[in-house]
């Protein structure tokens, strides 16, 4: 039988493999709809705030990733947390890396 205690154990531990993977899907998308924004014909916005936006948002989102890998525990799900934290994160600077490398749209 379980627990109230090991059920909200197990929501927590779910979230936190769960969260990095969200957090990269969403950066993923920010920073290619951003690059199309002030890369289009009609520019949105100037590369420059394109720039500022992304390592913001980017900053934002390795911090966010980055929780679950600093969660104690050496269960099977702990593991699987952590895991899910580091490869977000890995994700998330390959994505902002095309601004890195370019240095306008064209």
């Amino acid at each position: 039988m379980t627990t109230k205690t090991d059920d909200t154990d197990l929501l927590a531990i779910l979230r936190d493999i769960a969260r990095p993977a969200l957090i990269w899907a969403a950066h993923f998308i920010f920073v290619y709809a951003a690059i199309s924004a002030a890369c289009a014909d009609r520019a949105l916005f100037g590369f420059g705030a394109l720039h500022v936006a992304v390592l913001i948002v980017t900053v934002l989102a390795v911090i966010g990733a980055g929780y679950s890998i600093f969660r104690s525990g050496t269960d099977d799900l702990r593991r699987s947390a952590r895991w899910s934290g580091i490869i977000s994160v890995a994700a998330i600077m390959f994505s902002a890396a095309p601004l890195i490398l370019l240095d306008s749209c064209g």
